[in-house]
């Protein structure tokens, strides 16, 4: 596949999948006034927490012009930190780039005081010399471990007929703002005539361990594309349960 078409695949598949959770897509805002008191916020919204000793979550805003990373701060300067896995998640109908990273990669293990995410502009040609060509957080104070929910573990996804399973899950713990469950499957993109796996989320109603899906059976979709994956994710207080605990359970249509 072209990059062309890959860019025009992903494209579609978001717009969709957008409108498949019921989310909207927000327009950048213009660039405020200087004498405005919003010019003195930071240009990158964002929150960090620790998943473990080593693991740090970042929920961040995100405008594509930008290649984004994150440092940490430590008593003798600040260092990028390596990415473990990161993800959109909708929060309450707002999407948010969610990062975890390793401050222990390289056989470090200093916890470090305050992390900092860090934008660059990715084609700084093509943009005005207005546009700032590097964007910062401010400097973040990870909140503790004990703000990171815990996904409820997947116990079945059971074949109800040829084209629908029910996917089941242990009851949440810790009052969560959201349970999610997430569903990678085959997606056709109408406008450039090609199935591909693309990632949806599902709120779940309060209190529910189940949900019924169904599977994409056309003839058309390749092998290689067909398969149907189900996972669990919690959200609250602004994080996500841990993304490297994710573990899909997969089933042919």
């Amino acid at each position: 596949m072209t990059s062309r078409i890959a860019a025009a695949v992903a494209t579609c598949a978001l717009s969709l999948g957008v409108l498949a959770s019921g989310a909207g897509v927000a327009a950048a805002a213009p660039s405020a006034p200087a004498d405005d008191a919003s010019s003195l916020r930071p240009a990158v919204d964002a929150r960090a927490a620790a998943v473990d000793r080593c693991s740090y979550q970042v929920v961040r805003s995100h405008d594509s012009r930008y290649v984004y990373s994150v440092s940490g701060v430590f008593g003798d300067g600040a260092r990028e930190l390596t990415p473990q896995k990161e993800d959109y998640v909708r929060f309450s109908g707002d999407w948010r780039k969610v990062v975890q990273v390793d401050a222990c990669a390289g056989g470090r293990g200093q916890v470090p005081t305050a992390l900092r995410v860090t934008g660059k502009l990715e084609r700084p040609e093509n943009y005005d010399p207005s546009v700032p060509r590097t964007i910062h957080s401010n400097d973040l104070k990870p909140a503790a471990s004990s703000v990171i929910p815990k996904a409820p573990e997947l116990t079945s996804v059971d074949r109800l007929d040829a084209a629908t399973v029910r996917v089941t899950w242990k009851p949440a713990q810790g009052n969560p703002d959201q349970v999610v469950l997430m569903e990678r499957k085959p997606f056709y993109s109408s406008e450039i005539g090609v199935w591909h796996p693309y990632t949806f989320q599902w709120d779940v109603r309060a209190g529910a361990t189940s949900m019924d899906r169904k599977l994409e059976r056309d003839a058309d979709i390749p092998s290689d594309a067909r398969a149907h994956s189900y996972w669990t994710r919690v959200i609250k207080g602004g994080f996500v349960s841990d993304l490297r605990a994710e573990k899909p359970v997969t089933v042919e249509p």
